[in-house]
């Protein structure tokens, strides 16, 4: 049974950038139609991965059929406030997918808003764990689009650590990722808290892969 891997930096290595990346140290923005061309560029690099790779989950079966998306969207790349984890018990024993579990640290929280949501009401105000891990940071979530367009499993965000800047964290869910186990049995992929089910829909990033 393989593990999942957290995949930041391994498929993204031959990815171009996305909006507000930063260079040399200077945030960086593209319009909106640039984002979407970077977006679906990101996506067929994905797909040549996914197609090509020793590493991709479908490396023994071929039948390899193009990742589903949503169409991107920049109303869903969101800044995010991160409240850091202070209570003593940081490390958390997380379930797998085939019974066993894996240790994470509880890294903080991210809180945001959507655009044209009115943040004085607390209803719209979401709130994510964050976990902290040898690769990184990763957001687990599942959201009202699962089951049935999205992967029930949940979907997955992966960060770099210094991403978290002067406690601001930019979240792109176009970028959120069913785990290897939505695609490959032979892998084990660790389930999202509770905490992080969210009530609304997040039409961004992938849907449940169709084989036919």
């Amino acid at each position: 049974m393989f593990k999942n891997k957290f995949v930041i930096g391994l498929i993204i290595a031959v990815i171009v950038g996305v909006i507000g990346y930063t260079f040399l140290g200077e945030e960086t923005t593209v319009s909106d139609a640039d984002y979407v061309l970077e977006t679906e560029q990101e996506r067929k690099d994905k797909d040549k991965f996914f197609r090509d790779s020793e590493e991709s989950p479908f490396r023994k079966t071929g039948d390899f059929k193009g990742i589903n998306y949503f169409p991107p969207n920049s109303t869903y790349r969101v800044i995010a406030t991160v409240v850091p984890y202070h209570a003593t018990d940081t490390k958390v024993t997380v379930p797998m997918t085939d019974g066993t579990t894996v240790t994470y640290e509880k890294y903080g929280f991210a809180e945001f808003t959507f655009p044209g949501e009115s943040a004085a009401a607390d209803l719209n105000v979401y709130r994510l764990l964050i976990y902290k891990h040898e690769s990184g940071l990763s957001i687990l979530f599942r959201d009202a689009t699962a089951p049935k367009e999205t992967y029930g499993g949940g979907r997955y965000l992966d960060f770099k650590i210094d991403e978290v800047k002067d406690s601001k964290l930019t979240i792109d869910f176009n970028k959120a990722y069913n785990p290897y186990c939505a695609y490959n049995h032979d892998y084990s992929c660790p389930i999202p808290p509770k905490e992080n089910t969210l009530s609304v829909r997040i039409e961004a990033g992938e849907k449940i892969y169709q084989q036919e």
